[in-house]
Formats: structure tokens, sequence, C-alpha cells
């Protein structure tokens, strides 16, 4: 197996990997397509510490060698990997609740990522992928997933609405979902072409930071202001904006795909006495992310994508740090990894 592995920042190393398989039921992956995104460029410049490591967020193969298992996995099934995994040495995992795990390891921070040809993993975290789903869709199961961890732990209810402070693809997805659910997302951004795509994903409140997007937010509303809502920490806008167009006593998550560090002021979530929670994982939810988009509750063709191959890997990171410096976004990458 061989893979692309951080060895310091902005130094990326083709390797022979090696992986201790004791167990059965392990599987063995062919790994097609991989995703980039944020976090990658964030390990890959520095900015997130990360030793010795194949990055890589989210990652799909075929099947080349099936363990021992219960989960229907045959040689050239199409798969999704799960990128997270349980401690299993916390308190919580140690009293088999695995989903509470206060330190969930992520692939490309906390083990090898999905920048390698092949992938071991225990069957029970490899899921089929029904040909109704296509590669590029597959990828973004992760976001969905994490999407699906917001609705639930905001509790949000049918014709609730939601200010999603944030307008990158994740915050698209969200919104997506949240019409699913028959909830009122309301998309604030500050990026013109991702408010296109918002608009282009029949997300139909889309409001520019720029303008008087608070006065929009009370017509929406009514006068009550959002009665929940989500802030991307990806986004980069300031923090005072979510609380700026939620009412009195409403809840508000903080998520990111990417853990980035970021500056707040609480005052005014304070006066306003907010619930506040941190949602950063989506783990669980794999499965039911799934049927999500077999159900084409989200259209994913509208995102904006880049797309690379293997052997550029390294080039492309560069290239993705260099843009992020200098205008501070970037599209998330499509490395093609196999012609299977």
């Amino acid at each position: 197996m061989n893979g692309w592995k951080l060895v310091n920042p902005f130094e990326l190393k083709e390797c022979e990997l090696s992986e201790k398989i004791n167990a059965e039921s392990v599987s063995k992956v062919k790994l097609t397509k991989a995703l980039l995104t944020l976090p990658d460029v964030l390990r890959f410049n520095g900015e997130i510490e990360t030793e010795n490591v194949v990055l890589g967020s989210f990652g799909i193969g075929i099947i080349s060698e099936a363990g021992a298992n219960l989960f229907e996995l045959e040689k050239g099934k199409r798969v999704f990997v799960e990128p997270t995994r349980p401690c299993g040495e916390c308190y919580n995992c140690i009293n088999h609740e695995p989903s509470k795990c206060s330190n969930l390891l992520m692939a490309g921070e906390d083990f090898d990522g999905f920048l390698r040809d092949f992938i071991s993993a225990d069957s029970g975290n490899i899921y089929l992928l029904p040909d109704s789903i296509s590669g590029i869709d597959a990828l973004f199961i992760g976001h969905v997933s994490l999407a699906l961890s917001i609705i639930d732990k905001l509790d949000i209810k049918k014709g609730e609405y939601v200010a999603i402070v944030g307008s990158d693809n994740f915050a698209i997805i969200l919104a997506q979902l949240l019409i699913y659910y028959q909830a009122v997302p309301i998309i604030i951004g500050d990026d013109k072409e991702e408010l296109k795509i918002a608009k282009d994903s029949n997300i139909y409140y889309v409001l520019n930071t720029e303008e008087n997007y608070q006065k929009e937010i009370v017509n929406i509303t009514g006068g009550r202001y959002a009665d929940k809502a989500v802030y991307v920490s990806d986004s980069d806008i300031p923090v005072s904006k979510v609380f700026s167009v939620v009412s009195f006593n409403a809840s508000v998550a903080f998520t990111g795909t990417s853990n980035k560090n970021i500056t707040a002021s609480f005052s005014q979530a304070v006066k306003k006495q907010l619930n506040i929670c941190f949602v950063n994982t989506g783990y669980g939810n794999t499965a039911s992310s799934i049927n999500i988009i077999t159900n084409k509750a989200i259209d994913f063709s509208h995102l904006k994508l880049d797309y690379t191959e293997y052997k550029n890997i390294p080039e492309t990171l560069q290239n993705m740090s260099d843009k992020l410096e200098s205008d501070g976004k970037i599209h998330e990458t499509v490395v093609k990894l196999s012609d299977f």
C-alpha cells in the first residue's frame, strides 16, 4: 500500500504504508476517489497540528478482499468507509457508548486518511453504496451525517426558521436537508459565487451580509427573528452576525468541517440568553445519510468542486493553500485515485 504522508508542514512524501490486521472481520478496500476539504489544507499548512499522517478526510472505493462479516460485503462492491472512530479508551467507550466518545478519532488527523491506494477497515465501518448514488455524491456522506447531527442536536421542528451563517458546500447541503425535514432555512453569506449556488440549489431565502440582512430576517420571520441558527466556523464571518439574527432564548449550534480556531464575543448571546452547543461530527449517521442521498433529498450537482489525480496531490494541496492565503476561500477537490 502506498499513500501521500504529511511529514512536515507543506511537505508530502509518498510512502509505503503498513497496517496491523488482527481481526477476521477486517476488509481491504481499493480506494477510487477521495475528497480534499478545508481541514486537509489547514493540516498541510500547519494551522491544524498533525503529525506524520496520510491526509484525506473522506473516501470511497471497491472491496478487494472481504473479511468474515455479516454485512454482505463482497469483492468488487462499491463502498464508503467510515471516516471516524471511537477512541475505545474514554469513559463512554469503556461503558459501551461509543456514540458519546469524548475523543473521537478523525481520518487524516488522528489516523491515516484516504490519499492512498488501499485501506483496511473493520467490516462494520464499511457501507455498501447503492447504484443510484454517484461516486461524487458519495463523497459528501460525511457532510450529510454532520448536518443530521445538527438537526438532531437543535431538535429542529417542521416550520421553524433556521438561520445558517455561512454559504459553503456544507451550508448548502444542510439547508437542503432542512427543507427535506420541512424547516425553513435562511442562508446568510458573504461570497457571491456561493450565494448563487445556494439559489441554484432551490434554497429560497439567501441573504448577503453586505446588504441589510437583519431587516430581511425580520420580514421573512414576521418580526420574530430565527427560531434556531447554525454558525459555520469555516465561513470566517464574524460570530456576532449569528447572534444578531436569532430570537431571545434561541438555540445556536457552532459547527464546521475543519474545527479551526475562531474568536468571538458572547456578550450579545448572554444578553439574549441563548442556548449554545457545538457539533463537529456526524458519527453514527452514515446509514441514514446513504438513505437520504438515495431518496434524492439533496442535489449535489450545483456544488463548486475542483478535480485532480493521485500523482498531482502535492501540487494540488500547495495550490489550495496558496488560494486560501490569497482569497480566504478554496473549492473542495475530488481526487481520482484509480481508474475503477
